[in-house]
């Protein structure tokens, strides 16, 4: 019996903590994907967004992208980054702030869910190039798989007694249990919200059908690379220093992406590397995990300072 449902027709799909509205993202991720835009198109929706805008600009003169010399103008810095790079930076960076909130129904601490999703972003978007799928779609797929979360602790956060036993948002379990309590799991609700902003089907498929892969349609593939690219996380999000770290590689996925253990330690140390570069940009250095794996509320302060003195958006007024 469903014991604290939830209505999807109910939930709106406003975001607040984003100065950048994400009904951007489908347009921009269409014109970066298609071979025959006119490049200047691309500039000019980044220039109508003055908070897109300054987001290219600081990144761009961040200590991790800056070539030398300062870059004043919109145009030197997307030829700077490039347009897929800028691709990534603008939906990693604009959902930052928003993923470094706790779901505490969840049990997710302060930083650890914006961790989880840059890290399946970065898997994602590696397996779809050795499966031949579009990347960028790929790398947004990964990116917000878990965001129905983000709604759904939204709705329940006074609502007492809901605890979950899953420990991981990637898990099956945790889908089932949401099913049992809201009637609902947080994989419908982040398709529901994603196909609002504008996405299409090749976006919204895979996420709504990120449990259940056969579901998907013409998209299986990539809905089924969603559940690899989940399994890897926790391995590329562990620092392996540490004694937190997951001991060993994981033998199912090895078989299943039809890799050597070798093979598959060299794309998880990889997509380690990519990772740590991430987390240098948004927090303006390398961040380990304690022992334990644990989180305080000093990373999530640390994330929003670091968001909106460095990258320029966020509750702080932006700045050109």
């Amino acid at each position: 019996m469903i014991s604290h449902p939830i209505n999807l027709e109910d939930i709106q799909p406003e975001l607040e903590g984003i100065a950048v509205s994400p009904q951007i993202l489908p347009k921009l991720q269409e014109l970066i994907s298609d071979c025959n835009t006119n490049p200047d198109e691309i500039r000019d929706m980044i220039r109508m967004d003055p908070a897109l805008s300054a987001m290219i600009l600081k990144t761009a003169n961040s200590a991790y992208f800056n070539p030398g010399y300062h870059i004043d103008s919109i145009d030197d810095g997307i030829m700077h980054l490039g347009f897929s790079d800028v691709y990534r930076i603008v939906t990693m960076l604009m959902f930052s702030e928003l993923f470094a909130e706790a779901l505490n129904t969840y049990g997710i601490s302060a930083g650890d869910f914006w961790k989880r999703s840059v890290a399946c972003a970065f898997a994602m978007e590696r397996l779809a190039r050795k499966y031949s799928e579009d990347q960028g779609v790929a790398y947004t797929v990964g990116l917000l798989h878990g965001i129905g979360m983000v709604f759904l602790e939204r709705e329940i956060k006074d609502a007492p007694n809901i605890t979950f036993n899953a420990s991981f948002p990637e898990d099956v379990a945790l889908a089932k249990e949401e099913l049992e309590i809201f009637g609902i799991n947080h994989a419908k609700v982040g398709a529901a919200m994603m196909r609002e902003w504008g996405f299409s089907d090749e976006v919204v498929m895979p996420v709504l059908n990120q449990f259940e892969p056969a579901q998907a349609g013409k998209h299986e593939r990539m809905a089924c690379l969603v559940s690899f690219a989940k399994r890897m996380v926790s391995t590329i999000i562990n620092d392996p220093a540490s004694a937190a770290a997951t001991p060993g590689p994981d033998p199912l996925l090895i078989a299943l992406l039809h890799l050597s253990k070798e093979e598959y330690l060299k794309v998880v140390d990889q997509l380690r590397a990519n990772f740590e570069k991430a987390e240098s940009l948004v927090m303006g250095k390398t961040v380990h995990r304690p022992v334990g794996g644990s989180q305080t509320g000093a990373v999530k302060d640390k994330l929003k300072k670091a968001i909106a003195s460095n990258i320029g958006y966020g509750q702080s007024a932006i700045r050109s």
